[in-house]
């Protein structure tokens, strides 16, 4: 059977009268037909008997939309959940929606006394992927900013901040640097308000044992300049950049230039650097400086030969937070750099919180050699049901708020069970901390998108989850 449309097939003219279709162009508008009184014509298809165009329907209006925007509140608390989905509490809201870490919270917060009473304090944090270490830091970070101190945080990675590069973990920390009175970042707002201290070059003087110090000649020289550049090219080599000619023109006159190692052993050079600005931050008002390391298990994944490099780095930080207050390590196992040799941290008036995180691992940080047991905070996802339905509680008010529907009896009788099957599954190993958080915000997904989901039902599949 020949198709009516295709070569072969018999069609009618109204002039010139039926023949038969030998060629087809410009994608079947335009057919070839050899006729029955033996012309051959080529015509368009529409002139031929029931190939006429048919007219279509006009399109229907587009519908209006909503031209009202979503209230700020209700948006942000949307970008709340998102985070949520992907199992991070974003920084603005990080202690409400912590999940018990009642004890190291409070280690924590001894830590920064002791920073701020006696110069210095460490703590290492173990913990496995999703046990909450990203969120143990930040949640550092806010507390140490609430008690004035500065905040310097990075995360090291194999790629451009790994363990073993002093110099680049420096850097990352300099320009990230977070004030509890400003929301600049790096040393420009710290540098304009130490040299707006009357004495500070005669208080870091006293501070150090150090001549030619690099903080106090690229403070002096920042000060005598009026050049922005000069300032700018000064600032960047302080949070570990290159040295550049244009600083020459500032350079205070009969002083060497004293440089900031970028190879060879400068693990005590940057640990008494971070000593140096926890200094400055006293000087400018401020309770001290917390440096905060994530992710340092990429430690275990450093050639043997790069291992040892990320010790020095390690170990001299936290030496020159602790200082004489412990007996692990001394200043004669940090190698000096072969052109110029530092102390390991500045003498008096520091204020140096350090923390790091890492996970249980053959090839981690040797922490036994260098911390006490207190130092250090093992993180274990055993959190209990009343920790979790508080949590709960919170993501339940916030996903109403963020789609505007109030909570009704369903969204709570899920908060009250559903908590003590995540518990249940923390217990069995079966969720991270990090899961439960995705969890939680899924159900009330769940709850919002179907209203006719038995309650029952989904609790009863979280339950066979959990075991």
């Amino acid at each position: 059977m020949v198709d009516a449309r295709s070569i072969g097939a018999s069609v009618e003219h109204p002039q010139y009268g039926r023949g038969t279709i030998m060629a087809i162009y410009r994608n079947g508008s335009d057919w070839l037909v050899r006729f029955d009184s033996g012309l051959r014509f080529r015509r368009p298809r529409r002139e031929f008997v029931g190939e006429q165009e048919v007219l279509l329907a006009p399109a229907a209006p587009m519908p209006l939309l909503d031209a009202q925007p979503m209230p700020p509140g209700q948006y942000q608390t949307r970008q709340l959940l998102e985070a949520l989905r992907v199992g991070v509490a974003p920084a603005q809201h990080i202690k409400e929606l912590t999940i018990g870490l009642e004890s190291e919270r409070a280690s924590l917060a001894k830590g920064l006394v002791a920073t701020h009473q006696a110069g210095g304090e460490v703590r290492a944090v173990i913990g496995e992927y999703g046990f909450g270490k990203t969120h143990l830091v930040e949640l550092t970070a806010q507390e140490a900013l609430e008690h004035n101190f500065l905040v310097a945080a990075t995360s090291l990675d194999l790629g451009e901040t790994p363990a073993h590069r002093s110099i680049a973990i420096y850097s990352n920390l300099m320009h990230g640097l977070r004030y509890p009175d400003s929301d600049e970042r790096g040393l420009e707002h710290l540098v304009d308000k130490a040299i707006a201290t009357p004495g500070w070059r005669e208080q870091l003087w006293a501070a150090t044992s150090q001549a030619n110090d690099p903080l106090d000649v690229g403070l002096y020289a920042m000060q005598s300049t009026s050049s922005s550049r000069q300032r700018k090219a000064w600032r960047e080599w302080l949070m570990g950049g290159r040295r550049t000619q244009i600083m020459n023109r500032a350079k205070p006159r009969g002083v060497k230039f004293p440089s900031i190692y970028r190879i060879g052993h400068n693990a005590r050079q940057i640990a008494y650097l971070l000593s140096g600005v926890s200094v400055l931050a006293r000087q400018a008002g401020y309770s001290g400086l917390c440096v905060l390391i994530d992710e340092a298990e990429s430690y275990s994944l450093l050639r043997a030969y790069q291992r040892p490099k990320a010790d020095k780095f390690f170990s001299a930080v936290i030496y020159a937070a602790l200082q004489g207050r412990q007996t692990r390590i001394s200043p004669d196992m940090l190698p000096q750099h072969r052109w110029r040799h530092y102390p390991p941290a500045y003498t008096s008036r520091q204020s140096l919180f350090f923390l790091f995180t890492i996970t249980r691992s053959e090839n981690r940080l040797p922490l036994e050699a260098w911390l006490d047991d207190g130092q250090v905070l093992n993180l274990e996802p055993h959190h209990s049901a009343q920790e979790i339905g508080q949590f709960m509680q919170q993501v339940m008010g916030y996903h109403g708020q963020a789609y505007s529907y109030e909570v009704g009896k369903r969204q709570r009788q899920v908060r009250r069970a559903a908590a003590e099957h995540l518990a249940l599954g923390m217990r069995n190993g079966r969720l991270s901390i990090r899961r439960a958080v995705r969890l939680t915000v899924e159900l009330f997904d769940l709850l919002y998108l179907y209203p006719e989901y038995e309650v029952a039902a989904l609790l009863d599949e979280l339950r066979q989850q959990m075991r």
